[in-house]
């Protein structure tokens, strides 16, 4: 799947947003002030014409009009029209025309003529399309001519071919506004998006240069924008935990190998030793017995392995069970009885109550601890399994006394093939992660595993949750 192009692009897809919004903002804008700008136009024209309406009805209530009609009908036109499109009728009450100023022929609609004496309002004013498809407004209303008077209707209309031209100028000018609107804003927010996203491209940058051995380097949060602080922080923690566990996985695989070249450099040495000349078949009997023991040992360390692997996966499963405390101190006790009584100690079992926890990891983890006190127990002591409830939940410990354990080494103890003794010279007795397994069930069960040593006692705990 493509994930570099156009249609990927952070900044063309903000930028066409931000273009949208401008567009469409300076669109509903110039909407507004278009619709503001034609109603007030239309109500100025509609109070002109009224305006017109009212002079007429004044100029033919003076003596003398319907002389200045008869004798200089052309002179009242021009000063009753004033413009080309300005349209005015004066019918008498028996019909005659007294004037009609139509230069277009323009076929008027017959309003109802507003009362003499009532105020002609915008009410009174109807529209109508002209024949050139231009807006057009008329009004009509009765007046008084002349002494003695006499009635007349008068119509005033007018129509609006220069206001329709004005309207679209005005609308193109309002589509340019938006479309030059549009323009700016694309630039702006493309060079605004470039320089605001340089801190994410220095954070790119330095991604590119993260290899194995060179997770150290962090990124710096100086100057970097609030927005991107959450970010940095969390891949600067990201390193860390990666150059952790590089180091980590680094040293694993030290430990690793000189764990499985001990096995295998006695196996090669004793086979070597012994094919070096012809042996007796007791002396081949007693290499076979010798190779056995090292390939289970290797066997041992491979089975510790898979498990640790298979614990690692989020997907594994556990099958909890309410197991009683005491039952499982007392079946350890029994199955370790024997190696005990070949050191001279004896086994003590402490408190009641339940634990939620799968039995055989219960039991495996259990194992581990109790073999391991039982290897480092002072000749002659008792190692005491302990159970007691803690308001986080069950505590079990196994306790052993001995030599203390040196308060640097603590921290270490769980991890995988570390060993207090630098030497190694208890490591034909043991894999070195059998206290690895039990964090690694703990860490199953959503609990911990402790320890604390001192001159009095080593204990080591395991802390499980309220079920």
């Amino acid at each position: 799947m493509k994930l570099a192009g156009a249609s990927h692009s952070l900044t063309l897809r903000v930028t066409m947003v931000f273009v949208l919004i401008v567009a469409l903002l300076s669109a509903g804008l110039g909407v507004h002030l278009y619709r503001s700008f034609v109603a007030e136009i239309e109500r100025r024209d509609d109070i002109l014409l009224l305006g017109k309406l009212r002079q007429i009805q004044q100029l033919l209530g003076n003596a003398g009009t319907l002389d200045i009609i008869r004798e200089r009908p052309q002179y009242f036109r021009d000063t009753m029209s004033g413009q080309e499109n300005s349209l005015v009728r004066i019918v008498r009450a028996d019909g005659t025309r007294l004037i009609d100023v139509n230069p277009h022929g323009e076929t008027l609609p017959m309003p109802t003529p507003v009362a003499v004496d009532a105020p002609a309002g915008s009410g009174a004013i109807h529209g109508w399309t002209s024949r050139d498809g231009y807006p057009a407004r008329v009004v009509a209303a009765s007046a008084r001519i002349g002494q003695p008077a006499q009635m007349a209707d008068i119509t005033i209309a007018r129509v609006y071919g220069d206001r329709s031209a004005m309207f679209a100028a005005y609308r193109w000018q309002i589509v340019i506004s938006v479309a030059v609107s549009a323009l700016v804003a694309a630039i702006l927010a493309s060079a605004m998006l470039l320089r605001g996203l340089r801190p994410l491209r220095a954070i790119a940058a330095h991604a590119a240069l993260v290899r194995p051995g060179k997770l150290e380097q962090q990124l710096d949060a100086r100057g970097a924008p609030t927005e991107l602080l959450p970010l940095i922080h969390a891949l600067n923690a990201m390193l860390a935990r990666l150059q952790e566990g590089y180091a980590r996985l680094s040293q694993f695989s030290a430990d690793l190998a000189h764990e499985f070249r001990t096995p295998v450099t006695n196996l090669l040495g004793q086979s070597q030793v012994m094919l070096a000349r012809p042996r007796s078949s007791g002396e081949y009997e007693q290499l076979v017995s010798s190779n056995v023991e090292e390939l289970e040992r290797l066997s041992r360390m491979i089975d510790s392995m898979l498990f640790l692997a298979r614990a690692q996966q989020e997907e594994m499963v556990l099958v909890k069970q309410a197991l009683p405390v005491q039952d499982e101190f007392l079946r350890l006790a029994d199955f370790f009885e024997g190696l005990a009584e070949e050191r001279a100690l004896a086994l003590a079992c402490h408190g009641s109550g339940e634990v939620a926890a799968e039995p055989q990891l219960l039991r495996r983890a259990l194992g581990n601890l109790l073999s391991n006190a039982i290897r480092h127990a002072a000749p002659g002591s008792t190692v005491v399994l302990r159970a007691q409830a803690t308001p986080q939940g069950m505590e079990l410990s196994v306790s052993n006394l001995g030599p203390a354990i040196p308060a640097e080494h603590l921290p270490h103890l769980f991890e995988r093939f570390y060993r207090a003794d630098p030497a190694r010279s208890d490591s034909a007795a043991s894999t070195g992660l059998g206290l690895a397994i039990v964090t690694a069930i703990m860490q199953l069960h959503g609990g911990s595993a402790g320890v604390a040593s001192d001159a009095a006692a080593t204990t080591f705990t395991l802390q499980f949750p309220i079920a």
